[in-house]
C-alpha cells in the first residue's frame, strides 16, 4: 500500500473549541499515523500520513465534521515526505505566535453540561463551574495563547484523577483535552461573603437570594467581573441600587427565567 503524507496548516477560530480532539479523532479513525499542534496563534498544524484515500477522508472530514464552534478561514496544504509515525497523537502546544490570535469568547452552558448539574446521582451535581469542549468560558479566563490550562485562570486548580482520567480518554467526546474541566473535588469553590470578607455559612445560591428577597444588594463575581443584583420589584431597593450606581434615569437589566414570566 502506498503511503503519503501531507502538513495542514489551518488558519481560524481553532483553539478553545476541541479542535484538536476532533482532529486527533477523524485521524484515528481513518487509521493515519500523524500529529496536531497547535502553533501559538489562530493557527493549527496536523501532519498525517498513511494512503492517500484515507487522507483525502480525512481533509473532507477536516471541512464538513469540524465542531460547531470552530471556523476554518484558511487552509493549506502541504505534500511532505512520510516520517513513519506508527500512531497519531495531540503534541505540546508550540509558542510561537505565527499569525494574528482570534480568541474563542465564552460559551453559554450546553444541554449536557446542565443535565448533569442537576442530576442528583451525578459528580458535578449542583456544580456551578461545569463545563466541556462544547460550552463554558475561554476568553474571560485566559492569560494568553495557545488555549492551554497553564495560559488560563484553571492552572490554579490541579486535575482530580476522576477528570484527568476523563482528559486523557479519546472516546469521552466532551472532556477529551478539554482545558477547562473540573469537579467539586478539584475546582473553583462557590462561597457567600458578607461586607466584612466573612463567610456565610449555608447553601451560599439560595442563602444569597434569600438575602436579595429580604431586600439586600448582592454582588456575583462571575468569571468577566462582577454583576449586581437586587428585587427589581422593590422600589426602595432599586432607588438605593441607583444612587450607588449614580443611574437615576438610564434602565437596568431585567432578568428573568423566561420570556413568559416577564
Amino acid at each position: 500500500m502506498a503511503v503519503i503524507a501531507k502538513r495542514v496548516r489551518i488558519t481560524g477560530i481553532v483553539q478553545g473549541v476541541g479542535f484538536r480532539p476532533f482532529v486527533y479523532r477523524i485521524a484515528v479513525s481513518r487509521g493515519l499515523g500523524g500529529y496536531v499542534l497547535n502553533l501559538g496563534g489562530s493557527e493549527v498544524e496536523v501532519w498525517v500520513e498513511g494512503s492517500p484515500e484515507a487522507i483525502r477522508g480525512f481533509l473532507e472530514d477536516l471541512c464538513s465534521k469540524r465542531p460547531p464552534p470552530a471556523r476554518i478561514e484558511e487552509l493549506v496544504v502541504e505534500d511532505v515526505r512520510p516520517n513513519g509515525y506508527a500512531k497519531f497523537e495531540i503534541r505540546r502546544s508550540g509558542s510561537r505566535v505565527r499569525v494574528y490570535s482570534q480568541v474563542p469568547p465564552d460559551f453559554g452552558v450546553c444541554s449536557d453540561c446542565l443535565r448533569e448539574v442537576l442530576d442528583p446521582s451525578s459528580r458535578w451535581y449542583r456544580y456551578p463551574f461545569n463545563s466541556c469542549a462544547w460550552c463554558g468560558p475561554r476568553f474571560s479566563m485566559m492569560y494568553g495563547v495557545p488555549y492551554d490550562r497553564r495560559n488560563t485562570a484553571m492552572r490554579e486548580f490541579p486535575m482530580c484523577e476522576d477528570c484527568l482520567r476523563e482528559y486523557r480518554d479519546p472516546t469521552n467526546m466532551r472532556r477529551f483535552h478539554a482545558q477547562g474541566i473540573s469537579c467539586p473535588k478539584c475546582g473553583p469553590r462557590l462561597l457567600l461573603v458578607n461586607c466584612d470578607g466573612e463567610e456565610i455559612r449555608g447553601d451560599p445560591i439560595a442563602e444569597a437570594a434569600k438575602l436579595i428577597d429580604e431586600g439586600y444588594i448582592v454582588a456575583v463575581k462571575g468569571i468577566g467581573g462582577f454583576h449586581i443584583a437586587a428585587l427589581a420589584t422593590d422600589d426602595e431597593v432599586v432607588e438605593e441600587l441607583r444612587k450607588r450606581k449614580r443611574r437615576p434615569q438610564k434602565p437596568f437589566a431585567l432578568m428573568a427565567l423566561s420570556i413568559d414570566i416577564v
